[in-house]
């Protein structure tokens, strides 16, 4: 799969019709390409949140809608974490958005983290 991230103050605002490029302090995003549909990527984004809160000892404090999952005070910081599944000419993308008010040195972590679960880099469960 393919993956990027777009680091500093600068956060990939995806959507299923048009991608952008938004400025926002306090955001860090990534995405990751490559599933064979979107049920594919909703599992693996609801998968990777729970074993991520699940690897700190946490019960998963999540929501989730048609095609995202959320996560709120993300350890091992208190990141929010959005994971959006899309569709753009059969190709599905998970993009990954952390939000925090502080850049406690976690935001970017958690996010980066989540990409490598949903890429397949890290095993799923051994997130920690």
């Amino acid at each position: 799969m393919k993956r990027a991230a777009l680091l500093g103050g600068m956060a990939v605002v995806a959507a299923a019709f048009a991608p952008a490029i938004a400025q926002a302090e306090g955001f860090s995003s990534g995405y990751v390409n490559g599933f064979m549909s979107d049920v594919e990527c909703m599992d693996t984004a609801r998968r990777a949140m729970n074993a991520h809160f699940a690897s700190y000892g946490m019960q998963p404090d999540t929501g989730e809608a048609s095609f995202s999952v959320y996560g709120w005070d993300v350890p091992p910081g208190q990141t929010q974490v959005a994971i959006v599944c899309s569709e753009d000419q059969a190709r599905y993308t998970a993009t990954i958005t952390g939000y925090s008010l502080d850049e406690d040195g976690t935001r970017l972590q958690t996010v980066e983290l989540f990409m490598d679960m949903l890429d397949g880099t890290t095993p799923i469960g051994g997130s920690k």
